[in-house]
């Protein structure tokens, strides 16, 4: 499911926001290296590539990358859909720039 107005407000509200801006190098890489990965498999299929196809393959990538694991810890946010929030966080911001 992709970001809503909603989700992002409470990421702001817990400062993912700054955090993104902060890490933005690593984010966007990772974000591209998800979007190629993902149109490889999405080309064959014939359909337009969405960014929820690209969420699908960040958000285990995020789920082990040590900063945003320790921005979680820090905060005390040990629910799992951060991760997936903060992935399609990452991609509504990085979409336009991706290949």
């Amino acid at each position: 499911m992709a970001l809503n107005a909603r989700k992002s407000l409470q990421l702001d509200d817990v400062e993912l926001d700054d955090f993104y801006v902060k890490e933005q190098t690593l984010w966007s890489a990772m974000a591209k290296d998800a979007y190629g990965y993902a149109l490889k498999g999405v080309q064959k299929t014939g359909e337009p590539m969405r960014p929820d196809d690209v969420v699908d393959l960040l958000k285990p990538a995020l789920e082990i990358a040590q900063p945003l694991r320790v921005f979680l810890a820090d905060k005390k946010l040990r629910q799992k859909f951060w991760y997936e929030w903060f992935a399609e966080y990452i991609i509504d911001r990085e979409w336009a720039s991706l290949p």
